[in-house]
């Protein structure tokens, strides 16, 4: 087995590369690290190659001194996954899936329009956006309507507005955080 085999193992181990190169990727990317006066890297001889053989993470990291790219390449896989061999980020403790609940019942609530009152240890507390009621439009339907005709209709609006404003009150969500 030589060098560049044996890079390339090693780069498979290390998710560096999506999978083994076939027949003609391997005689290219051969070609490419053993040109005469080639200086650079596997991974650029790759990249020049058979580009999408490499990571995309890695590909962005090509240009980097060896040793601290594979030390940020480190870094990344540590924060992009839970094992090495899982494919897909699932949460499988408890602790892990009641975060997962927490953050995903949080970006459901705020992507509807409600906003964060306390945010404590023990939890979070939002509160809903100020929404008209039944009663609402029927009043100020009426007084748009008697405004037009009687001139006394700004007291329906009155009241359908300090019925808004004053009177509603809104609904309020406690999310408790997962224990530590």
């Amino acid at each position: 087995m030589d060098r560049i085999e044996s890079e390339l193992r090693e780069m498979l181990v290390d998710r560096r590369l999506t999978r083994w190169p076939n027949e003609e990727e391997w005689k290219a990317i051969w070609v490419a690290a053993n040109a005469p006066g080639y200086q650079g890297t596997l991974s650029a001889a790759i990249h020049a190659s058979a580009p999408e053989l490499l990571h995309p993470d890695w590909a962005e990291l090509r240009n980097i001194e060896p040793a601290e790219a594979k030390m940020m390449w480190t870094e990344i896989c540590v924060r992009t996954s839970i094992s090495p061999f899982v494919a897909e980020n699932v949460p499988f403790t408890e602790r892990q899936k009641s975060e997962t609940v927490f953050q995903s019942k949080y970006k459901e609530l705020t992507s509807r329009g409600w906003r964060v009152v306390s945010n404590g240890p023990d939890g979070m507390e939002l509160q809903a956006p100020r929404r008209f009621k039944i009663i609402d439009y029927i009043l100020l339907v009426i007084g748009v309507a008697s405004l037009v005709f009687y001139g006394v209709g700004l007291l329906f609006i009155g009241a359908a507005l300090f019925d808004y404003f004053v009177l509603s009150t809104r609904e309020r969500v406690t999310l408790p955080r997962p224990p530590q």
